[in-house]
């Protein structure tokens, strides 16, 4: 049976993030992409995360060679954290409503990180920095969540598959 997510996980994960998706290389050294937006899938048990191509080639490169994913998203503004893992992800190419939620993942970002103090034109250079036009969308089903929430009750396993 496969995982499914809480609602107050899935309230997180739509929520405002800072993240990033790992893999292990060939050669056995692990590799990470900031990722751009993510889409839950409604019944919650699988993930659509995007990035762009270009700037994750090196983990886009270890999935296709076999490699678990990880996804780790934090709330910058409380540093709640949540580490997600899978044996696979499938690639897709990024829809247009995809884009759109990585273009409203990447403003709430910028929007979050401007309340706690950085300076207003890193919205824009985070837009810019993090353009949609390579978008791809990794697609997995979660085998494993945990807290990684920086305090006592972080490498918690909140859920199994």
């Amino acid at each position: 049976m496969s995982l499914q997510l809480t609602p107050d996980q899935t309230a997180f994960l739509q929520g405002t993030l800072s993240m990033n998706v790992g893999a292990v290389g060939r050669d056995g050294w692990p590799c990470v992409c900031r990722a751009q937006g993510l889409v839950v899938a409604r019944d919650r048990r699988s993930l659509t995360v995007l990035l762009s191509a270009s700037r994750g080639r090196a983990v886009l490169e270890a999935l296709d060679a076999g490699s678990a994913i990880t996804l780790v998203a934090s709330r910058p503004a409380t540093h709640a954290t949540l580490q997600l893992k899978a044996a696979s992800a499938v690639r897709m190419g990024a829809s247009a409503a995809q884009r759109a939620a990585s273009a409203r993942c990447v403003a709430a970002f910028g929007d979050e990180l401007e309340t706690l103090g950085y300076a207003a034109e890193l919205k824009s250079t985070l837009a810019a920095v993090l353009p949609t036009d390579d978008l791809v969308a990794l697609r997995f089903a979660p085998e494993i969540v945990f807290d990684q929430t920086p305090g006592p009750d972080a490498g918690r396993v909140l859920a199994r598959a």
